[in-house]
């Protein structure tokens, strides 16, 4: 959007530069918006612009070369003859009013740009008074696109940064540029103070690299002038590719040189202390490669993005690759710090937080992660170094098993070693997610702000998702680890899950079918060992008579042997005699209440306090009684070694 605006600047620099008095060269840019009234501080939008100037005018020479297709009056200075289309692309209304000098006399010449095949329209030339040359340029109504910037400074930044190469030696080398909105003067902006009086736009370098092809040795030079640009709002530094001057491409620098992603800062002393001062760096390049391969509308180049062929033998990514590379070099205590910083964090990451994958970062590529990165990616990239390398592995494999040479052993040893590293890995993510889990586990014991504890539920999910069962859950998603290690390997699981037939009096919070392949082949016999869990909420003290957990095991004991369960394809009834192995556990705070309901069913107390057991005769069931404060304390002590081995305790 901002083409036709600099093609204008830049038409008024060189108007300007063909008059015997260029040092006081002005143009004035007015900005027009619509007369659509805006509140709490919001402009309005921009339906065009006026761009004034005191260049030599529309003589007969400017006006017959306007009126020539691909004209090459302005040849030697990168003049295409078409930029001129430039402005009918993007405004419904282009008139030009320009005041010059024929002989001795001032001569006002107007017209209208044609749409269809008259380039000039409605043209009329009359003598007038006048001091001295000026041209203005109409550029009205706006088409179907609208301009984000509104503010004149933001207009004003973007506008200079596409024209800079025009300051590059010396602001006496270019007219005085003046940004307003028409018909006031009130908060101008005069954008050559960005450089010269408030210095927000630094030269750093300017410099001359050489660059080769890689199809046939060509070879084409190139030119970078390197910008600091101080500037608040949320910016990123970036190489742009010119052509005769003017800004053509732009691609952030970080796309090569991932340390230039975010912003610096500069400390100014004042006399009210300390000051910091964000800027990015802007590089731009030019060079005749760049000045012959450009588009004729100025708006991309004829070369790929990405590949080089005999006609174009430098791409733009060679060419801003090579360009990232000089960049680094200004400013290499910087990208030095970063860099450091980068590593650092994603050591830390991988020591606090993933120690299972250590054993890659000397895989790791640190040159291709971004100065300020989440943990996010981190993990995605050890990730990508983990899944290669079974990848080859597997690979390795397959090829020795077919090889069947003299060296069989010893290939063979070296692939198991990988096998037994990744396999480490993985036990050592395993463990620290169960570190993860009795952490998150205490916190459920805990009293919460308003003086209440977690939900029977929250403890319930966390062991096994409830109206879930094994066919649902894998064994990484559950943790039935915190109640007892064997579990993890039972063949089928219900929680809260309906498995029952007819009337029952419920599901039960957790039923457990430990014989392998129970029910997954037809392996419903009697001897399968069956385990139910009933949970209570933390810190409950409040139990009825109806809330006594012995019984309620006890009940759903009875109707299963009472046949109102069914295997979970509910094709027949679980089989339970008085012979099958049954195990009850109740995962309760020790309260009085649940005291007096272990001493009715004449459990024993067991020697740490924090639980009752025994044989229940009337049910032939073992039942036990675990207190959280016990489920948490032997689940930690069971992992304790494991999490020492990983240095996360």
């Amino acid at each position: 959007m901002y083409s036709p605006l600099v093609e204008a600047v830049v038409n008024s620099i060189e108007a300007i530069d063909e008059t015997t008095n260029k040092n006081k060269g002005k143009i004035i840019i007015s900005v027009i918006r619509d007369n659509v009234l805006k509140f709490d501080g919001i402009l309005s939008e921009i339906i065009g612009f006026e761009i004034q100037d005191n260049g030599v005018g529309f003589t007969q020479i400017h006006r017959d070369s306007f009126d020539t297709f691909y004209s090459d009056t302005k040849k030697n200075i990168g003049g295409k003859g078409f930029g001129r289309f430039m402005y009918i692309k993007y405004f419904n209304e282009v008139k030009i009013e320009s005041v010059f000098k024929d002989g001795k006399v001032f001569k006002l010449r107007k017209f209208s740009f044609g749409k269809d095949y008259d380039i000039i329209k409605d043209e009329t030339i009359e003598e007038v008074e006048a001091k001295s040359t000026k041209t203005t340029l109409f550029l009205k109504h706006l088409k179907d696109v609208k301009i984000p910037d509104k503010g004149l400074d933001t207009i004003a930044r973007k506008l200079l940064e596409r024209i800079l190469n025009f300051f590059v030696n010396g602001n006496n080398n270019c007219p005085t540029i003046i940004l307003k909105e028409k018909n006031t003067d009130d908060g101008r902006i005069i954008l050559n103070d960005y450089i010269i009086q408030n210095k927000d736009i630094q030269l750093i370098n300017s410099s001359t690299i050489t660059l080769s092809s890689q199809i046939d040795g060509y070879i084409e030079k190139f030119t970078i002038t390197t910008f600091k640009i101080y500037f608040s709002g949320n910016h990123k530094s970036r190489i742009s590719l010119t052509a005769h001057k003017r800004e053509v491409t732009e691609t952030p620098l970080s796309y090569y040189i991932p340390e230039f992603e975010d912003d610096f800062f500069d400390e100014f002393e004042r006399n009210d202390g300390k000051i910091t001062k964000n800027y990015i760096i802007k590089a731009y390049v030019s060079g005749e490669y760049l000045n012959r391969t450009v588009s004729l509308e100025r708006e991309t180049f004829n070369f790929d993005k990405n590949v080089s062929d005999k006609f174009y033998p430098l791409s733009q990514s060679e060419i801003e690759k090579e360009v990232a590379l000089e960049v680094k070099k200004l400013f290499t205590d910087e990208v030095k710090m970063r860099v450091e910083k980068k590593v650092n964090r994603i050591h830390e990451y991988v020591n606090s937080s993933a120690p299972w994958h250590k054993v890659y970062l000397k895989d790791l590529d640190f040159n291709d992660f971004p100065y300020n990165l989440p943990d996010e990616k981190i993990e995605i990239e050890l990730q990508k170094i983990k899944f290669n390398k079974e990848i080859v592995t597997k690979s390795d494999i397959q090829r020795i098993m077919q090889s069947g040479d003299d060296e069989f052993n010893q290939k063979f040893q070296d692939v198991i070693q990988r096998i037994t590293e990744v396999g480490k890995i993985d036990l050592a993510h395993y463990v620290a997610n169960r570190k993860i889990v009795i952490d998150l586990f205490f916190e459920l014991l805990k009293r919460k702000e308003d003086g209440k504890s977690e939900l029977e539920k929250e403890v319930h999910n966390l062991i096994f998702p409830m109206g879930k069962d094994s066919t649902e859950v894998n064994y990484e998603e559950h943790n039935l680890w915190l109640l007892d290690e064997r579990l993890v390997f039972s063949d089928y699981v219900a929680s809260d899950k309906k498995i029952s037939a007819g009337k029952a009096s419920g599901e039960p919070d957790l039923i457990i079918f430990d014989r392998k392949r129970v029910f997954r082949l037809g392996d419903n016999e009697f001897s399968n060992p069956i385990t139910i869990f009933e949970f209570k909420r933390p810190k409950r003290e409040a139990y009825g008579a109806d809330d006594d957990p012995v019984i309620q095991i006890c009940k759903y004991l009875d109707e299963i042997r009472n046949g109102k369960y069914e295997t979970p394809d509910g094709v027949e009834k679980i089989k339970v005699s008085d012979c099958t192995p049954v195990y009850g556990y109740i995962i309760c705070d020790i309260t009085p209440k649940i005291q007096e309901f272990a001493k009715n069913a004449s459990l024993t107390l067991s020697p740490d306090k924090e639980g009752y057991f025994g044989y229940h005769v009337g049910y032939k069931m073992y039942m036990e009684i675990i207190s959280f404060k016990k489920l948490l304390s032997d689940a930690r002590l069971r992992n304790k070694i494991f999490f020492k081995k990983l240095n996360i305790e």
